[in-house]
């Protein structure tokens, strides 16, 4: 032990408790002045005796916090329970926020004993405090239990949160986040170094923020503060993006709800996090197969208007124009005919290729019938780089297949327009010129 030399030699003597292995002590004075210091205290709560001896209001440097996640006041701490009681306070397991002395510091669930110390007269002269970190053991995991626990009756007024609250506490590949008044993260579950790749103390002490996709933070900010506004009981279920180790982003179902204090003061909130990511991507995969055509891979024809309607109301107003081309494919009954339904597939599978291979990224196809296609040139400048356009295409579709291949030609009929056109209109257009192609022998462009 270190000692202040102004420090009672009856303090010094009664400071005798019985520590296990690890334990570390701090010894106060009636008025909460540390005169007493162990070695061991260091590696708790980052601070050396230097810092700690002659300091007045010891744990006015950390935050403490129950299992439940709720702050414990002055008056509750152990040190003030014992110095006012006289009684011992023994084996206090509490949340301890600010560890090495900085407010954003570590986080450590702490097992805490308070002896009080007597004077000469009998009177509580001061308070010997063993300190000793839990968070690892299972008293640690019995207070994160009881964390989880916590949620599961904050959200008791919902029974389907509670359900999902529930099923989150019993999984531990969810992601718990404790965090303060500002969204600063003051303990996470040890779960997010499988979910997200990080390591619990590359979180902690950060604002989580900082681990949202930028185009996510908005809303995810508003929904914090409305939920810690007084009285809000949390915000519903949303989808956010947060960043992995690796430089990636997962997709996760976050519910929060708001830590208070006996006076209904928002002090943090808890959030627990479900990985959602293969959800995310069944959706995304099936919403683009909604939208394809199940042999070519292209658009569907409601699609494909839908991404001509977009290419129009964009140049309308700009000086450029839209150019639709319709394709059809010719003799397609009669390559059915020789070479069967799957020679006439493979010729529909050829003009698909060809045509997403020579066109830009910007311009859309889709399948508009048994052998029709859509083209949305998505801006030209004059009619004839459509027309132009279309010719290439119409060379680069007749380019040969290979041996036993038929060659596959198709006839185009063409229509711009500067955006004041419905997409409806505009399609009839070019299928008018596509008849005209047609009736000219096919194998040509149409206007």
């Amino acid at each position: 032990m270190q000692w202040t030399q102004t420090a009672p030699a009856l303090l010094r003597q009664a400071a005798v408790v019985d520590l296990r292995a690890g334990d570390a002590v701090i010894v106060l004075d009636a008025a909460g002045t540390c005169i007493g210091v162990d070695d061991r205290v260091e590696p708790i709560l980052g601070l050396d005796a230097e810092q700690l001896l002659g300091l007045a209001r010891v744990d006015a440097r950390w935050h403490w916090c129950g299992a439940d996640g709720r702050p414990v006041r002055d008056t509750e701490s152990p040190v003030a329970v014992a110095m006012a009681s006289g009684e011992p306070v023994l084996d206090r397991v509490l949340g301890l926020e600010g560890l090495d002395g900085e407010p954003d510091g570590r986080f450590a669930w702490v097992e805490v004993s308070a002896y009080p110390l007597r004077g000469a007269d009998g009177s509580v002269a001061g308070v010997a405090t063993s300190l000793r970190d839990v968070s690892l053991t299972a008293e640690g995991r019995a207070a994160t239990a009881g964390l989880v626990r916590s949620l599961r009756t904050l959200v008791s007024a919902s029974a389907e949160d509670e359900a999902r609250f529930l099923a989150l506490a019993e999984n531990s590949a969810d992601v718990l986040f404790q965090t303060d008044i500002v969204g600063r993260c003051v303990w996470v579950s040890p779960s997010v170094s499988q979910v997200l790749g990080w390591e619990p103390e590359a979180v902690r002490g950060q604002s989580l923020v900082r681990l949202l996709h930028p185009d996510d933070r908005e809303i995810a900010n508003e929904r914090r503060l409305a939920s810690l506004a007084h009285g809000g009981g949390g915000h519903e279920r949303l989808e956010l993006r947060y960043a992995t180790a690796d430089g990636g982003w997962r997709w996760m179902s976050v519910l929060s709800r708001p830590m208070r204090d006996a006076s209904g003061r928002a002090v943090g909130a808890v959030s627990a996090l479900h990985d959602i990511q293969a959800e995310v991507e069944r959706r995304e995969e099936q919403h683009y197969r909604a939208g394809r055509d199940a042999l070519t891979g292209l658009l569907t024809r409601e699609a494909g208007l839908r991404a001509l309607a977009k290419a129009l109301v964009r140049v309308r107003g700009t000086g450029r124009l839209v150019g639709v081309l319709v394709l059809d494919v010719d003799a397609l009954a009669r390559i059915n005919q020789v070479h069967g339904t799957p020679g006439g597939d493979a010729a529909l599978v050829h003009v698909a290729e060809r045509l997403t291979s020579l066109l830009r990224d910007t311009d859309s196809v889709a399948r508009l019938g048994p052998d029709e296609f859509l083209v949305v040139l998505t801006s030209v400048a004059v009619s004839e780089h459509a027309v132009g356009r279309a010719g290439s295409l119409l060379e680069g579709i007749a380019v040969p297949r290979g041996p036993e291949q038929p060659t596959v030609s198709v006839s185009v009929g063409v229509a711009t327009d500067d955006g004041t056109g419905a997409a409806p209109d505009v399609l009839r257009r070019a299928g008018a010129g596509l008849v005209t192609a047609k009736r000219a022998g096919g194998g040509r462009v149409g206007s």
